[in-house]
């Protein structure tokens, strides 16, 4: 296999200007699919720490990072609150062919639900640049769908979501218990269908270390082949650990490298421990 760097990208006529920028759209792509239990014997007080020092929703930093044939991308994703009740969750993906930026601004309600307001995407890969805006007229169950100089205006149902606060949604949900999942996003101006199942709890090995996990996946039907697997640390609200996608015998994945949740560094477990059976669960 060709291994894809620069100077191979710039002299192979088979990775043109044209494929090229698929093969580093579907990288950078790959970490905005998750797309944000147990605890440690030796640090019992880390996950009461990282999710009650603010009373809904904790913010958090992760980085991450994934390879494609010999191709390297780091990503960072945040969750900071920029006013009373108002959150910012951002995440910022790159490498030599280019940046993806995607953020979502939302409320939380006084229901505790997640109510977004604006989404914005924005794409520049080999030079060519793509940007997309949401904006929820949540009176009128409107939004207004603007992709570089085009704008369009499509129905709004409540409660939908967009792409990332689907994802913040998932990650509360599954901390409350629930195991089957399913979401109306807002995407592109279409309604679209997300549905996941919890499939297991186990102890992951990852960059930080071994972490305690709930295994989750994405439903398809239909012609998509696609399986999408998330892991979300359950010692640490439920942050995503590690997202891996497997399609016609391929296979790519994004791992978490470090993080914190409100302020605090996630650490790993330093006794490997097997997730609690439910008899054994409090």
């Amino acid at each position: 296999m060709l291994r894809l760097t620069p100077k191979t990208m710039a002299s192979n006529p088979l990775y043109g200007r044209g494929i090229a920028s698929q093969v580093a759209a579907r990288l950078l792509a790959l970490l905005l699919m998750a797309s944000g239990s147990a605890i440690s014997a030796e640090n019992p007080t880390a996950k009461t720490d990282a999710a009650s020092k603010t009373n809904s929703l904790a913010p958090y930093r992760a980085n991450y990072s994934a390879k494609f044939s010999g191709m390297t991308i780091e990503a960072e994703q945040r969750l900071e609150e920029i006013e009373p009740g108002i959150y910012r969750e951002s995440l910022v993906a790159k490498n030599f062919l280019g940046k993806i930026d995607e953020q979502s601004t939302f409320e939380l309600t006084a229901d505790e639900r997640l109510c977004p307001t604006e989404y914005h995407y924005i794409r520049s890969v080999l030079g060519r640049d793509r940007t997309e805006k949401q904006t929820f007229d949540w009176p009128n169950l409107s939004v207004r769908y603007q992709k570089n100089d085009r704008t369009s205006d499509h129905d709004l149902s409540a409660g939908q979501l967009d792409l990332i606060t689907q994802r913040l949604q998932l990650r509360r949900d599954i901390k409350a218990g629930q195991t089957a999942l399913s979401y109306s996003v807002m995407s592109r101006g279409k309604t679209k269908q997300y549905d996941y199942r919890v499939v297991a709890e186990e102890v992951l090995e990852t960059a930080i270390g071994p972490l305690n996990v709930v295994k989750v996946e994405k439903i398809t039907e239909g012609d998509d082949d696609r399986q999408i697997t998330v892991w979300l640390a359950t010692d640490w609200d439920y942050l995503i650990v590690k997202l891996q996608q497997s399609q016609d015998g391929d296979s790519h994945q994004l791992e978490l490298r470090s993080a914190e949740v409100n302020s605090i560094p996630v650490t790993p477990l330093t006794t490997k421990t097997s997730p609690l059976t439910d008899d054994q669960k409090l």
